[in-house]
């Protein structure tokens, strides 16, 4: 019988890439293992050899396999998308545990949709044409507005903001982007954008408003498309380098030209009737949004860059929606759903083809998908109508 107290030489090197990967500091594992943070420390200098039982605590602690504490050295991995988030320092915290791990999942998940396609002989190419951070954001969001092929006619014709999102995640999934929703603290990021592989990803934050998430979808392609893996916060204030504030500053103004393009704000009927700058209402801003299907502080921001909304205005407004927060509530979860919300029907199709193929195993789909086995067949359903 194998004897769990008996010391197991592991490379100093991979458990401190185990810890550090996560953000974890010596007495954050101690404490979690009730031990010493010595005994973390003589682990760490090989003076010290844990048991196989405290190598399976370690595994549970650190989000790793049992296997990877038997590598000869650290795998090499990506690094974490670049820090763009702009809270003031008093409130700006490390990157959490959470964060952390959907981070960790994303990337994972980039790196199956690129394995599985090369196995299933397809080619998943997100079709990007760059930008420059000295490119007109108006003109650049009209291109890319055609490119998505969604017209202001169908924007105004979907019925409620959670169509809009869906429409748009359709479209952007049909360019090869991966599309994810995943849960991280909200008070600490909107999302995340991989740009350094073949397969692009965005990564909206799953506990977000919906007309947020939207938003942030389209802030995270302005990362996209300027190649660069970022975190973000979608604060308005600006504590960061010059370089942070001007890419920030470049993706907002993307966003929105975007969603709420100028000629069409310009057009609209309520804006034509408006005479002064300060008489923006919420319910003409309640109205506005409706139809664009974009948040109230959207709309705001865009009348304020066309010259027909003051700043100080914005920014008192900004402060009151700020204090009421975003408000989701998604019920009594179905699993099936959650699943193809939380990784997009690309991606879930992707994988039960390899399954069906014999390229991956149950368990392996199971894996990838985060979904019990006994949902598989109502998934499989579920899919074949979105088809």
């Amino acid at each position: 019988m194998e004897d769990k107290n008996l010391g197991i030489l592991v490379k100093p090197d991979v458990l401190i890439w185990a810890r550090e990967s996560l953000g974890l500091n010596k007495q954050n594992v101690a404490k979690r293992l009730k031990t010493s943070i010595e005994t973390i420390d003589q682990w760490e200098a090989t003076q010290k050899t844990p048991t196989f039982k405290q190598l399976e605590q370690l595994s549970k602690v650190y989000k790793r396999p049992l296997a990877a504490f038997f590598l000869p050295k650290p795998p090499k991995e990506l690094p974490l998308p670049k820090d763009f988030r702009t809270l003031p320092p008093d409130r700006k915290k490390p990157i959490s545990l959470k964060t952390r791990l959907a981070i960790r999942r994303a990337r994972r998940l980039q790196e199956v949709t690129a394995d599985l396609a090369k196995n299933l002989n397809r080619e998943i190419k997100t079709k990007v044409d760059g930008v420059r951070l000295t490119d007109d954001s108006e003109v650049i969001a009209a291109q890319k507005r055609e490119d998505l092929k969604i017209t202001l006619d169908t924007q105004f014709s979907w019925t409620d903001e959670n169509e809009a999102l869906g429409s748009w995640i359709s479209a952007f999934e049909k360019t090869g982007i991966l599309i994810l929703q995943l849960s991280m603290p909200l008070e600490e990021n909107r999302g995340f954008s991989l740009a350094d592989n073949s397969v692009k990803v965005i990564v909206i934050n799953n506990l977000d408003a919906t007309r947020a998430k939207i938003f942030s979808l389209f802030h995270e392609y302005g990362h996209i498309l300027l190649n660069s893996s970022s975190l973000c916060d979608l604060e308005d204030r600006y504590y960061q380098t010059s370089e942070i504030e001007r890419i920030e500053i470049f993706c907002n103004h993307f966003a929105g030209a975007l969603l709420v393009p100028r000629k069409a704000l310009i057009l609209h009927d309520i804006i034509k009737s408006q005479r002064y700058l300060s008489g923006w209402t919420d319910e003409l801003l309640r109205r506005l949004s409706g139809d664009f299907k974009v948040s109230q502080e959207v709309i705001l921001r865009r009348l304020v860059i066309l010259g027909i909304a003051s700043e100080d205005f914005y920014r008192k407004k900004r402060q009151e929606w700020a204090s009421i927060g975003p408000r989701v509530s998604w019920g009594k979860q179905n699993p099936p759903k959650k699943c193809i919300r939380e990784h997009g029907v690309p991606f879930v199709s992707l994988t039960l083809e390899a399954q069906k193929t014999g390229r991956i195993t149950y368990s392996d789909l199971a894996d990838y998908l985060s979904i019990q086995l006994k949902y598989v067949p109502k998934l499989e359903r579920l899919i074949r109508n979105e088809a």
